[in-house]
This record gives structure tokens, sequence and C-alpha cells, in this order.
């Protein structure tokens, strides 16, 4: 295993203990959580692979076989967020638990982004722009934007402030929600310094998603706010 699959491998690991140890403070550490916790890691890593693999042309341009080796796609971050989600839902319902576990993701999330960019740096994948800057990195034939590292230090930060934040929300859900408020914003403007391989309008797709993201967060917490104060 090279070094970035084995930093790839521990952001999983680290977003998984931040997911049980929050369960644990919120007194939902049961045994249907750790199988949340496990199926929630296996889907997320499939959903990166399978999604990084069709962007590359899977199974047309490249070979069908190329999917079961082991150091092939599992970085494309929004296949693993959907999946994952996907995974967890489904092992909810079938386990039969009903209450929100979002705030818990919202946590374990950008933990585990904040290790994971670090195996995409050692990658070489997610690279930035071309560009002149004294800390530039030499990636695919260029001098570039570290944009990795720029993406493993917003996550880390952003897991701090979510950190604090926590301690001053009383709604189950606002801490997810600021959340995807945090990396919509956050993510929107890492886009400029990331290599971008189709634009719409002067946005990738990635940023056209942040700004749902954006809108959506903001309007739930605004209306969540404004039910609160009403009642």
């Amino acid at each position: 295993m090279s070094l970035g699959e084995l930093f790839t491998a521990l952001g999983y690991v680290v977003g998984g203990v931040v997911f049980f140890l929050a369960a644990r403070e919120r007194k939902l550490a049961t045994e249907g959580v750790g199988w949340i916790v496990g199926i929630g890691i296996l889907s997320s890593a499939i959903g990166a692979r399978l999604c990084q693999l069709l962007a590359e042309g899977w199974p047309t341009r490249i070979p069908f076989l190329v999917a079961l080796h082991p150091e092939t796609g599992g970085r494309a971050l929004l296949g693993g967020v959907i999946f994952g989600w996907l995974g967890v839902e489904l092992t909810k319902r079938k386990l039969g638990m009903r209450r929100s576990m979002g705030d818990m993701f919202a946590l374990a999330l950008p933990a585990g982004e904040a290790i994971g960019r670090i195996g995409c740096f050692f990658n070489g994948c997610c690279f930035g722009t071309a560009c002149t800057v004294p800390w530039a990195v030499y990636q695919h034939d260029a001098w570039r934007h570290p944009a990795q590292l720029y993406s493993a230090f917003v996550s880390a930060g952003l897991f701090g402030a979510l950190l604090v934040a926590k301690k001053h929300l009383r709604r189950e859900g606002d801490l997810f929600r600021l959340y995807l408020l945090g990396f919509g914003a956050t993510r929107f403007l890492l886009e400029f310094v990331r290599w971008r391989e189709s634009l719409v309008w002067g946005l990738s797709p990635m940023q056209w998603f942040c700004l749902d993201l954006i809108t959506l967060a903001t309007f739930q917490l605004w209306r969540g706010r404004k039910v609160h104060a009403a009642a």
C-alpha cells in the first residue's frame, strides 16, 4: 500500500472513530450504531471508487477488471458522501432506527477529509491549478497550488469550528446544516485553485452543487431559528 492509499484509508477510519465517539456522547453508541458506522464506511469507499472510475470512462474507455484493482479509484469525495449517506439510511431503516445521525456525520466528515486529503496529495489526484507561488508543488508536469493540502487544512479548521459551535446549538440537526453551509462555502472557494476539467458559466459543476448546499443549509437554519423563536 502506498503512502497516499494509507492516508486515504486512514481518513475513513478517523471519520468512523469520530462518528462513534459523537454517538457515545449522545448515548447512541449501541450495537446498531456500530453497524451503521461499518456500513457507512464501506458504502462510502464503494461510492468514491465507483464515481471516480465512471468519471474516468469505466467500463468503456478503461478495462472492466480495473475496478477490482485495490489501488484504482476511491478518491471521489462526492460519490463517497452520497453512497455513505444511502448506506446509513438503508441500514437505519433495516434496524428500525428513526433518530437523525446528521449531527454525528457533521463531525465525522470533516475529520475524515482532513486526513484523506493528505492521501490525495501523495496520490497526485485532486491537484491544483498551475501557479508561481513560493509554496507551489510540482505535480502533473507543472508547478501547482497544493490544493489537496489546502483542503486538508480547511477541513481541519471546519472540524474545530463545529466542535465549538455544537456547544451553542440546541436543535438537533443544526450542526449538520452548519456543516453543509461551511463545506459548501469553503469548497466553492477551493475550486478556484483546483484543476477544473469543465465549466458551466464560469463555474465547475461542483461549485454549482456547493451553491445549492449553501442555499439549502442557510434556508433550513433560518427556518429552524424562526420556528424556535415562535415556539
